[in-house]
């Protein structure tokens, strides 16, 4: 069936005579079209070159809760893409309430308690909303909401809770308002902990700048997805000459393939002399093929081939954390030989990138660092494990002294919610290595910054012919092989791709 194009205008028109009970649908001008509730406000903006903008913003503290921006082109795909906007919006209305999780050993002694809180809520007509779990199930529930409360026979967990926890306001109910089931007192505490807790994120982003041997005359694209709190989010940032300059990301509860498209399609439009495009995706990549059956990549289509014939510029792909090692890497100047371990949250199969002698080590296929088999062959039972501290700790741990005894890095950079006390990890490590061998542990919070710098270095070895693992091309098509270096020598010549 034939794409039919859509006009700004017919758009326009499409979403006022959607209009449904759910929220209020106001054209503040010819150019912006606002989508109101009690909690969110969306926003439809137009602007030149039939580009469109979608957001939704959280009343209360103003987060970006969903934000795409797409060249209006297909009927059918922009109309889906503003029913998935409408979907978030009226979520969001639905999930206004505050999410408050109260926990003790077992559970049983907090339920009474959760029964009263939500029973004050009806009657104050307040918008908290109350629930109990025993202390194991919090580490893989506690997520999910917004203030976690511990029973004083868990007080002792507060240290752990806070590290692991550090998004959440993690508050311990005294023990006067415990023995009393004093909901009131609770409730008041809540509210005036939360007034002076902002609820954001405590770690900061990287702000140092690239090493100087990354300085470059390229202006190049980065491009990264990452999943955080149940959402997709594809962060874009325009390095020129090794320095940020444009930097933003869409926000939303799904991907496909076309969100990539989506987003080249904008940002070329409003951007010229772009030198080329690096794609950090989950996955093995390897050449321009992706392999991540869970995200609809099966090696099938060579993706970075497809999208550099598409736009005229050399589009290269890489691993997500293979990018993290890269980035860490060109952000930090103390170390040569350094493992990036990524153990993802809810998931007992970890990744790693491999930085030795300063080069990212691929292996055959790109295969190196992909260890969820090691952790099915080295831990018994990992699935269950993977949802408690002391499960991730031995996930960790057993991943950690094959690392060590095989590559023997001087750093070990590790991303592991459940596990973010270096210190104890050094000690259980200590029990089967000499301290000796042990290599300096690093905990770190985030990927965004060093995924970014990464998915533009991949850029810059691959045109500048620095990496000589990408010449190793046995294994794929020779077809594929000559394109994609075609694609290469082309630019670094300075024609036309």
């Amino acid at each position: 069936m034939d794409e039919r194009r859509i006009s700004a205008e017919e758009y326009k028109s499409y979403i006022l005579s959607h209009h449904v009970k759910e929220y209020e649908i106001r054209q503040d001008n010819d150019d912006c079209i606002s989508l109101l509730t009690d909690t969110a406000v969306g926003q439809v903006n137009f602007y030149p070159q039939d580009i469109v903008e979608l957001q939704i913003q959280n009343k209360e503290n103003e987060e970006i809760i969903f934000y795409l921006h797409f060249q209006l082109s297909d009927e059918q795909h922009a109309h889906e893409l503003f029913q998935e906007m409408v979907t978030t919006l009226i979520r969001q209305k639905e999930e206004k309430k505050i999410k408050v999780l109260l926990t003790c050993s077992s559970g049983i002694t907090t339920n009474y308690f959760v029964y009263l809180l939500n029973d004050a809520m009806t009657s104050l007509n307040m918008n908290f909303e109350f629930a109990a779990e025993d202390l194991a199930k919090v580490y893989s529930s506690g997520f999910d909401y917004d203030v976690i409360l511990l029973a004083p026979q868990v007080h002792h967990e507060y240290d752990r809770f806070t590290k692991i926890f550090p998004e959440q306001l993690v508050l311990k109910i005294p023990v006067s308002v415990f023995a009393t089931y004093s909901a009131g007192s609770l409730i008041k505490m809540i509210i005036e902990e939360k007034k002076k807790n902002d609820l954001e994120s405590v770690h900061s982003s990287e702000t140092m700048d690239l090493r100087k041997p990354f300085d470059n005359p390229y202006r190049i694209l980065s491009i990264v997805m990452i999943k955080y709190k149940g959402q997709f989010r594809f962060a874009y940032r325009i390095y020129d000459h090794g320095k940020k300059t444009l930097d933003k990301e869409v926000i939303k509860p799904s991907q496909t393939f076309q969100d990539i498209i989506d987003l080249l399609d904008y940002v070329l439009a409003r951007h010229e002399n772009i030198s080329a495009i690096g794609l950090a995706l989950p996955g093995i990549a390897y050449h321009g093929y992706l392999y991540h059956p869970a995200y609809g990549f099966t090696n099938h289509d060579n993706i970075g081939i497809f999208l550099s014939e598409k736009y005229k510029i050399p589009v290269f792909l890489i691993n997500d954390v293979n990018a993290v090692a890269l980035g860490y890497y060109a952000l930090h100047e103390d170390s040569e030989n350094m493992v990036f371990y990524y153990q993802p949250r809810g998931s007992a199969k970890g990744r790693a990138g491999i930085i030795i002698n300063g080069r990212l080590h691929r292996g055959r296929k790109s295969f190196s660092g992909e260890l969820s088999y090691l952790t099915d062959a080295v831990v018994e039972d990992a699935e269950r494990k993977k949802t408690t501290p002391s499960g991730a700790e031995e996930i960790v741990r057993k991943v950690l002294i094959e690392l060590i005894t095989t590559i023997a890095p001087d750093k070990i950079v590790i991303c592991s919610e459940l596990t973010p006390d270096m210190d104890h990890l050094r000690a259980l490590l200590r029990e089967y290595l000499d301290e000796q061998y042990i290599p300096e542990l690093v905990y770190a919070a985030r990927l965004k910054e060093f995924m970014l710098a990464g998915a533009m270095i991949h850029c810059l070895e691959v045109i500048t012919h620095n990496d000589p693992q990408l010449y190793e091309d046995k294994t794929i098509p020779e077809s594929d092989v000559k394109k994609f270096w075609s694609l290469v020598d082309k630019f670094s010549e300075g024609g036309e791709v």
